[in-house]
């Protein structure tokens, strides 16, 4: 696992359970090593030294839940690194190289070296595919992808299945509950089908903006690669480690979407976090602060001139992150409550602030009636309350009688709400769940308020401090509005467009090219001292790709 991961990165706390507590190998002592007496009473300048090496941490240990990661999840997980990179453009010269970009890590790095998040995503390009970075040592990427353009198409889609799960009931469809839990972190679908598997029919089945990006990268591209290029290695820098488990998937690679009998790849290779990007660069000796902040002039092949413009078409969004209401996590949220509103022309919006700052409400109402409430609930203090009113009854038997009963829960519903005519309260229809607090700027691999590569004078007194800056970095980006304003077209007429031209070209339905499953994952925490190989570990079923 990457060496910058360490105990200060996991930044929401959870009481530890027996799962939860690493255990500590210790070999017995050999026979002539025990003291002669087994009572010995230690004295003061006798005490066990005290400077030992640090504990290692990695992703198997814990990141946001009790053993939530399998064996061949880690396995996989601690092969994803800058050096794993940096290997494979060194050997695979004659592959096609992309990086997928996310706007959180820019607005990490924009705040780092005290640029806008625009210069910021210009730095990067430099860094990645030209010859003032990592290429004046050897290889470099071919382009640089955004999330954003899928950022729209995530919640285009999220919004439509949220609307037909309303229309299908309290069981939703397809075997969607109510309330549909976004799915977008991969961290917290990683507790749910490891520690909470009863409640996997709520997941969204929607794919996040790098997986959707990261399938339209190796569909489109799959056959026109085949003459000169010799294979696809799609890159992620995201904010968080936990995208790495995401990339890892055995639901996200060729085999869910291409029919054959071909070997399945993944459709994103490999997964680095903001701060790894930088290492990634310190590996080639380029200092990133130094790197022109204009925009590069990229030579691109027909090919991959061909996908920049599919998926670099100007549109007007309709989550602009100019807007701090949408929050930093792509802003599923507001599209839907903004679409549903748009459903009911005679609905009104009124906005109701939780318990804390990672908690929301949106409620969507007429005079007669609550038509949907929608919440967002940010970092796993609040993700366990919410866990706690959707997990299902419990049946248990009387101690006397031997009679099974059903204890029942409440609903999830808000009690202070009152509807006209003293209806009862309005159950949830939506809910935005990320496990960082904060949202995905505050990622566990963003760059951190005291990293020695922030520049003077930039940093803050404390993490939150800092985080706000981020935020401000983030909100501050106006490449969408730019967009919009050349001749852009409106955001969901874009959308449309763009996955109709997506499934015209591949042959691919959109419900294999857009959405996926999830699975209840077995828990090996337990077993996993005695695991030896790290094939058998990584071709485990259950855990991983």
């Amino acid at each position: 696992m990457s060496a910058i991961l360490s105990a200060d990165d996991l930044n929401d706390f959870i009481s530890p359970g027996v799962a939860c507590i690493k255990p500590i190998e210790t070999l017995p002592a050999a026979p002539d090593q025990l003291p002669s007496n087994s009572y010995e009473v230690v004295r003061e300048d006798k005490a066990p030294p005290t400077d030992l090496p640090p504990a290692q941490i990695s992703l198997t240990d814990c990141l946001a839940c009790s053993g939530c990661v399998t064996s061949a999840e880690a396995v996989l997980v601690s092969l994803q690194s800058h050096n794993e990179v940096l290997a494979n453009l060194n050997a695979h010269p004659e592959k096609l190289f992309i990086a997928l970009m996310s706007p959180q890590s820019k607005a990490s790095l924009a705040t780092a070296y005290g640029v806008s998040a625009d210069v910021a995503g210009h730095m990067i390009e430099r860094l990645l595919c030209s010859p003032e970075g990592i290429c004046r040592e050897g290889r470099g990427f071919d382009f640089v992808l955004d999330t954003n353009a899928t950022r729209e198409v995530a919640v285009r889609f999220a919004a439509e299945e949220v609307v037909t799960a309303m229309h299908g009931g309290r069981d939703g469809v397809h075997g969607r509950k109510m309330p549909i839990l976004a799915s977008a972190c991969p961290g917290f679908v990683c507790y749910l089908e490891s520690t909470q598997p009863a409640l996997i029919p709520h997941l969204s089945r929607l794919k996040s903006p790098q997986a959707i990006l990261g399938t339209a990268v190796k569909s489109l591209l799959y056959k026109d690669v085949k003459d000169g290029v010799n294979g696809i290695y799609v890159v992620g820098v995201m904010p968080c480690f936990d995208k790495k488990l995401e990339g890892a998937r055995g639901e996200l690679t060729s085999g869910a979407w291409m029919e054959g009998n071909e070997e399945a790849v993944r459709d994103v290779d490999c997964v680095i976090t903001t701060r790894e990007l930088i290492s990634l660069a310190q590996a080639r000796g380029v200092d990133f602060a130094t790197l022109p902040q204009s925009t590069p002039l990229l030579s691109s092949s027909n090919t991959t001139s061909t996908l920049l413009q599919t998926l670099k078409s100007p549109t007007k969004s309709s989550t602009t992150k100019a807007n701090p209401t949408p929050g930093t996590s792509d802003g599923y949220l507001t599209h839907i409550a903004n679409h549903i509103l748009t459903l009911y022309p005679t609905s009104t919006l009124r906005i109701e602030p939780g318990r804390n700052s990672d908690t929301i409400d949106y409620v969507i109402s007429t005079p007669e009636k609550t038509i949907a409430r929608l919440s967002r609930c940010y970092g796993f203090r609040n993700i366990q309350n919410l866990v706690r009113r959707l997990k299902p009854a419990k049946t248990r038997a009387l101690p006397r009688f031997g009679k099974a009963i059903t204890l029942q829960r409440k609903p999830l519903a808000a009690a202070a709400v009152r509807q006209a005519g003293g209806k009862s309260d309005a159950e949830y229809t939506y809910v935005e769940v990320m496990a960082c607090p904060g949202g995905c700027t505050n990622g566990g691999g963003q760059v951190r308020y005291d990293d020695e590569i922030i520049a003077s004078g930039l940093g803050a007194g404390t993490q939150k401090e800092w985080l706000g800056k981020v935020d401000e970095a983030y909100y501050s980006s106006t490449e969408d509005e730019e967009n919009g304003e050349e001749g852009g077209v409106p955001q969901e007429e874009w959308v449309e467009r763009f996955v109709e031209e997506w499934e015209n070209r591949t042959g691919i339905s959109k419900d294999k090219l857009l959405f996926t499953g999830y699975r209840k994952v077995e828990n090996d925490l337990g077993g996993r001292l005695k695991e030896v190989s790290v094939v058998e570990l990584a071709s485990k079923d259950g855990g991983g790709w």
